[in-house]
C-alpha cells in the first residue's frame, strides 16, 4: 500500500476521532464549567457572609456598649430624682420657695 494513502487514512481516522470526541465532550465540559463557576461563586458568597457576620457582631458589640452607657446614665438620673424627691418629702410646705422668690 502506498504510504501516502496510509497517511491520509490515519489522518482521516484521527480527525474523525478528535471531532467526535469534541462533539461528545463539549456539552459535558460546558456543564462542568458552569457547575465549577457556581461552586466558586457560592464559596465567595459564603466568605462574604462570614465577613458580614463579623462586621455585624462588631456593630452589636458597639450597640451593647452604648446601651450599657445609657443604662448607667439612667441609673444616675434615677438616683438624683430619688434624692430630690426625698429632700422635697422632708421639707415643710411653707419653706418651699415660691415662684418669684426662688432664684435658680
Amino acid at each position: 500500500m502506498d504510504p501516502f494513502i496510509q497517511g491520509s487514512m490515519i489522518f482521516t481516522v484521527v480527525m474523525t476521532v478528535i471531532i467526535g470526541a469534541f462533539v461528545v465532550t463539549f456539552p459535558i465540559l460546558r456543564r462542568l464549567g458552569r457547575v465549577m463557576e457556581e461552586s466558586i461563586r457560592d464559596r465567595r458568597e459564603a466568605r462574604l457572609d462570614r465577613g458580614q457576620v463579623g462586621r455585624l457582631q462588631g456593630e452589636i458589640g458597639e450597640l451593647r456598649s452604648a446601651v450599657e452607657r445609657l443604662d448607667g446614665h439612667v441609673g444616675l438620673l434615677a438616683e438624683r430624682q430619688d434624692f430630690v424627691e426625698n429632700l422635697l418629702a422632708h421639707k415643710e410646705p411653707g419653706r418651699l420657695p415660691k415662684g418669684e422668690d426662688w432664684q435658680g
